[in-house]
């Protein structure tokens, strides 16, 4: 099923709710909103150590959401939108939008018990991906969601095992990205529901130096639960497919991988909970070549390589915050960056403490280790990035943050390049009270 499939199935579920009303219904479109203004300052605009430019940025814009409910489906969109500007280099001003659709069934479970269906589709446009996104290291003041507490990376699914770019910071490029899905769960026991996925993600760079790709991939996971823990085996499928032009430095037709792990999480304490996985991943590169200087060609191995992957995560919450750490090694298909399969090891950190009820602090840490797999040398790159800052509530509806942010990258390859980031960001959020439409 590809994107324009998942919108299909997604029009007709509404129009057949619509045409079958069920009786006594409580229904209501409800419209939620929020507007922010962030002032930012980085000393590497480019992200490029060998030619720095400083500069001062204005992002502003929207946060919406727009839901319908009734006992039967709830359907709806949330939107996030920045326009971009800089004060010195005024041909880098962007539009940055993000788009999710919300869309539960609880009538599918009516009608065929235990059956529980998820769709997804996210689209995302950004002149910037961060390649921590959604690895629990995202800039969770300065971006903040309808409800005030939520990074932009949280609506726009643009992932790629984790982080948008795999833990690898680029040179500006503008880009969209598009994800959609739909996964199935069967509670086949009050022990046992296993669910099937498939999603698929298209990724276009507005820039020759970086590779466009469609990625499908399937899944299967099999959980069951024992007392306070849950034990599964995880099963996925992943194909890679190359689209255009090749960058300067690899070219390959397809990467496929077969991922296997186990499983075990489990609430440990009421505060605490935590979860660990591993296994195998089996992967093939076809017709991949990487070019090197002087103009030479190297075809490499289109044999099956095997790499451990897994990882493990852990929250605490107490009573004025949270902590959090992730740790995962996965396999990854270049990011956009090569034509080439990678191993990707990233760890992440966060905190967040209320200091009192109209003030907070954050901090957060983020590591990643990105190498090419088999005969590859094109990604060989260590990230670092740290953040940390504080926000407060000056009223109910207006709430301002101030965060520092820190990016250290050194690579050894040549599709990435060596980047030191310094930025400070300084927002104000109103946040409306929720509009009902219709009830």
């Amino acid at each position: 099923m590809d994107n324009r499939g998942v919108l299909r199935l997604a029009i007709f579920i509404l129009f057949w709710v619509m045409a079958h009303p069920p009786s006594l219904v409580v229904a209501a479109l409800t419209l939620e909103s929020s507007f922010n203004l962030t002032q930012a300052y980085t000393d590497n605009l480019f992200y490029n150590d060998n030619n720095k430019e400083d500069d001062f940025g204005t992002f502003l814009g929207p946060n919406l959401e727009l839901k319908y409910a009734n006992p039967d489906i709830v359907i709806g969109g949330l939107y996030f939108g920045r326009f971009v500007t800089y004060v010195n280099n005024p041909d880098q001003n962007r539009y940055i939008q993000n788009a999710n659709i919300i869309l539960d069934l609880p009538f599918l479970t009516k009608q065929y018990k235990n059956l529980t269906v998820k769709i997804d589709e996210a689209m995302t446009f950004t002149p910037q991906l961060d390649a921590f996104s959604l690895s629990g290291a995202q800039d969770v003041f300065t971006t903040p969601s309808v409800q005030g507490g939520a990074g932009a990376s949280q609506i726009s699914g643009a992932s790629e095992g984790v982080g948008g770019t795999q833990g690898v910071y680029t040179s500006r490029a503008s880009s969209f990205l598009n994800r959609a899905g739909i996964t199935l769960g069967y509670t086949w026991s009050p022990r046992l529901t296993p669910t099937l996925a498939y999603n698929n993600q298209y990724r276009h760079f507005f820039s020759s130096k970086f590779q466009d790709s469609m990625i499908h991939t399937g899944s299967f996971s099999l959980p069951y639960e024992v007392r306070n823990a849950t034990i599964g085996a995880l099963y996925s499928y992943r194909q890679t497919e190359f689209i255009g032009t090749s960058t300067e430095n690899t070219s390959a037709d397809q990467i496929i991988s077969h991922n296997i792990q186990l499983q075990i999480s489990s609430n440990i304490t009421p505060s605490l909970t935590g979860s660990i996985r591993g296994g195998m991943a089996f992967t093939k590169q076809k017709r991949a070549e990487e070019f090197e200087g002087g103009g030479s060609t190297t075809d490499l191995s289109n044999k099956w390589q095997t790499n451990p992957i897994g990882g493990a995560t852990l929250t605490k919450t107490y009573q004025n915050g949270s902590i959090s750490l992730d740790a995962s090694s996965t396999i990854g298909s270049g990011g956009g960056l090569a034509s080439q399969a990678t191993q990707t090891q990233i760890i992440t950190g966060s905190i967040h403490h209320n200091l009192s009820l109209k003030m907070n602090v954050f901090a957060s840490i983020g590591y990643a280790q990105n190498r090419s797999i088999g005969d590859g040398n094109a990604l060989d790159v260590k990230t670092y990035r740290i953040q940390h800052g504080f926000g407060y509530r000056f009223f109910s509806w207006l709430s301002g943050n101030l965060i520092y942010s820190h990016i250290d990258q050194r690579s050894h390859g040549s599709a990435a390049g060596d980047v030191h980031v310094n930025e400070i960001f300084f927002g104000l959020s109103a946040i409306a009270d929720p509009w009902v439409l219709i009830r």
